[in-house]
């Protein structure tokens, strides 16, 4: 792995601890739809990451769950269980942008956001950091 791929992981997790940081506290200020947002962030870094770790830099948002799921998902190289965290998020938030849904209650975010921190944990013991 090159400096440079490991200072971009290093990068990504970062951000998803900022972004669960940030979550919680906006769940707290009673910022449904900002918790919801950053939780989503904070799972789309960790995926982000392990990304980086395959040499695959996305420009955007784009395709990013799915080839985190054809790369590490659908060759068992994650566990499933914990890759279905980030599936809910992604479907949740999408529904926000997408369907005008309103973001979920406060339970079911606290829920994701616990779902964000064994993502990025599970991310971590992934990658050996």
């Amino acid at each position: 792995m090159t400096p440079e791929t490991d200072d971009l992981i290093k990068l990504r997790l970062l951000q998803s601890g900022d972004c669960i940081a940030e979550s919680r506290q906006s769940l707290a200020d009673g910022n449904r739809l900002y918790a919801m947002h950053t939780v989503y962030h904070s799972m789309l870094f960790s995926a982000c990451a392990l990304l980086a770790s395959r040499q695959f830099t996305p420009a955007g948002e784009g395709g990013i769950p799915e080839r985190f799921h054809r790369e590490f998902v659908a060759t068992g190289l994650f566990p499933t269980e914990i890759a279905a965290h980030f599936k809910r998020a992604t479907d949740l938030h999408h529904g926000l942008d997408a369907h005008a849904q309103p973001p979920p209650d406060a339970n079911r975010l606290a829920q994701l956001i616990t779902d964000a921190e064994t993502f990025l944990t599970a991310t971590k013991l992934f990658l050996g950091k």
